[in-house]
């Protein structure tokens, strides 16, 4: 997840891409059927077109690709799906490795996601600096009560 493309992500594309991965269980990428409506439930939204904008930025991010899209019968016995989505950065049915395509993504300029991916970078470039120079962001805080 260390990769420009999850600093764009917006916090609700960030909460669902942990759901899909708790979906997950070692055999199944590829497999993994999830509709906008449960994807809502799970993350406790009822405004399904942010749940619906949060699976795009995925897609178009790299982190998910769809393998199987929703199908939906009228007849009783027929039963419908969501779509089925695979992680990118894992191996799937049929493939040797992971795309990693997300490595590869990057949002368009001027966008919000681009400004949360610039913010996001600054913020991990500070932190590192700090980190690599010994100072601790907290325990270095001048914030802190010293008792």
């Amino acid at each position: 997840m260390n990769s420009p493309a999850y600093r764009a992500l917006s916090l609700a594309a960030r909460a669902l891409l942990v759901e899909l991965t708790m979906l997950e269980n070692g055999e199944n990428n590829g497999s993994l059927y999830l509709s906008i409506r449960d994807a809502a439930g799970r993350l406790g939204m009822s405004d399904l077109s942010a749940i619906s904008s949060a699976f795009n930025e995925l897609q178009d991010l790299g982190f998910i690709e769809v393998t199987e899209e929703a199908s939906f019968h009228v007849k009783a016995a027929d039963k419908s799906r969501a779509r089925c989505w695979r992680l990118t950065w894992l191996a799937g049915p049929g493939r040797k490795g992971p795309t990693m395509a997300f490595m590869e993504c990057q949002p368009e300029p001027g966008t919000k996601a681009h400004t949360r991916m610039e913010r996001g970078l600054r913020a991990l470039k500070a932190y590192r600096k700090d980190r690599d120079s010994g100072r601790l962001p907290v325990v270095d805080s001048d914030t802190l009560d010293e008792n």
